[in-house]
């Protein structure tokens, strides 16, 4: 059986990563945009958590802070684990 409580303690820590990486980035939500090719609404809606990214977006996401999905999926759920085991 699946786990909700690790479901969305994952969508939220993907979120918070993003906006993180964003802002270590030293990149504006507009310049992220752009550079993903994402509308800047979107990219607002992903880090408050209001929407949850596909694959192709958070690879999207990913090659602009120069790392994969995977890298910014594995960071997350290590986090998980420490949260929830």
């Amino acid at each position: 059986m699946v786990d909700q409580r690790k479901l969305d303690l994952l969508s939220d820590l993907v979120a918070k990563e993003l906006k993180s990486r964003r802002e270590a980035a030293g990149l504006s939500k507009n310049e992220l945009a752009t550079r993903s090719g994402l509308a800047v609404s979107f990219v607002s809606y992903l880090e408050s958590g209001k929407r949850k990214p596909t694959i192709e977006t958070l690879t999207r996401l990913a090659l602009v802070f120069g790392t994969s999905a995977s890298d910014l999926l594995a960071v997350c759920e290590k986090q998980v684990k420490l949260d929830l085991g």
